[in-house]
């Protein structure tokens, strides 16, 4: 009997119970695609590959791309495009193409995903400044645009794998099959002794040594100089960015100080 013959002879529940028995087996090897995709990014150890800025290591697009495309070699990655509209003369908005970035009035955002082995991995970014805070967007260049672009699909392969431990703050992938232990939270006590350590810290600036925190306050009020200053002090030593993140996210700026006083 052939296989048409006995498919016409089955009952329809006959049929349908293979038909979900395809689509489980199919789900089932979509899953260990997947797992051999991650398994095998996250286990690459990109670290000739790493460059170093302000500090901090980081992996270009170019050499990251081309480490998935020779392991992946159907691997595919796109960035995103969003509608563009004009007002027309009776007042409406029609669409009139896309740009692959979104100007909006709180920045400029961007997309970019990967698709390796028929499953899609993506990151979303906002074009930044030095201090991970979104550019004005009426000031946002396309040569800024572009590089947020291919930051975004770093990112979205780190999410694939590759390379997920640098953004873990880690040199190495790790060998080991346990999943890692995360790091414990910090507990009330150890955050107001943080605070209050970031509260006393200080540093030369306008020919005296001043508070950190009224440095950043007077940023956060708009003074130019302060701006520039806390640019280059950032640069100089990543504890003084950390502190400079510390007190933003903790809301410790105090305003109000006036230089040499």
């Amino acid at each position: 009997m052939t296989e048409a013959e006995k498919f016409a002879e089955m009952t329809k529940d006959e049929l349908i119970k293979i038909l979900d028995r395809l689509q489980d087996e199919k789900k089932e090897q979509a899953k260990k695609d997947n797992a051999s995709v991650y398994e095998r990014l996250s286990k690459v150890d990109v670290s000739k590959f790493v460059d170093k800025k302000n500090g901090l290591n980081y992996l270009s697009w170019a050499k990251a791309w081309g480490l998935v495309k020779s392991i992946f070699p159907d691997a595919s990655y796109k960035l995103r495009e969003y509608p563009y509209y004009t007002q027309t003369a009776d007042g409406n908005y029609q669409q009139i193409g896309t740009h692959d970035y979104l100007r909006t009035e709180y920045g400029v955002e961007v997309e970019a995903s990967v698709t390796i082995k028929g499953e899609t991995y993506s990151s979303k970014l906002y074009v930044m400044d030095f201090h991970n805070r979104a550019l004005d967007p009426k000031k946002v260049t396309y040569f800024e645009i572009n590089k947020t672009q291919m930051r975004a699909l770093t990112k979205a392969l780190a999410f694939a794998g590759l390379g997920l431990n640098i953004y873990a703050g880690e040199d190495l992938p790790s060998s080991d099959e346990k999943t890692p232990q995360r790091k414990e939270r910090v507990t009330e006590q150890e955050l107001i002794e943080k605070a209050e350590k970031a509260r006393k810290s200080k540093t030369q600036y306008g020919g005296g040594n001043e508070l950190v925190t009224d440095i950043v306050g007077l940023e956060i009020d708009g003074d130019k100089q302060a701006n520039a200053f806390l640019n280059q002090w950032c640069e100089k030593d990543q504890k003084n960015k950390n502190l400079y993140k510390f007190i933003i996210k903790n809301q410790l700026a105090t305003h109000g100080m006036k230089v040499g006083a």
